[in-house]
């Protein structure tokens, strides 16, 4: 398991997941699995790997649960829903930290983009 961050949680979801919370869970699974598969940068790789697996074992739990709605598997969704939304809070935050850096890229890049421009009599 990644490490979560240590902030707090909000409240726990209702077990099984509701419709709703259940689709939110799997659409960011489909959101991290498809970054992973659209970039070879490998600090984005590492960030998202984990947490996509985490995603996958609350999904996974769900449907353990709502197959035996045994009070042990109860508990261990619980635990991993907990885990897990600790670290997507600290992806998001690192995805937000990424998403700067781009912005600063284009800022740059429209720099230097108009002194060429101005310089070279250029534009691009």
């Amino acid at each position: 398991m990644a490490t979560p961050p240590v902030d707090n949680l909000p409240a726990d979801p209702s077990i099984p997941l509701a419709a709703d919370v259940r689709a939110a869970y799997q659409n960011l699974y489909n959101k991290i699995q498809a970054g992973i598969d659209s970039t070879m940068d490998l600090a984005t790789i590492e960030a998202l790997n984990p947490w996509r697996d985490e995603v996958d074992q609350v999904l996974t739990k769900d449907d353990e649960y709502k197959l035996s709605a045994d009070t042990a598997i109860f508990a261990a969704l619980q635990k991993q829903i907990q885990y897990t939304n600790q670290g997507l809070s600290k992806l998001r935050a690192q995805v937000s930290a990424i998403a700067s850096h781009f912005a600063l890229a284009g800022d740059i890049i429209g720099a230097i983009d108009a002194v060429l421009s101005l310089v070279e009599g250029t534009s691009t």
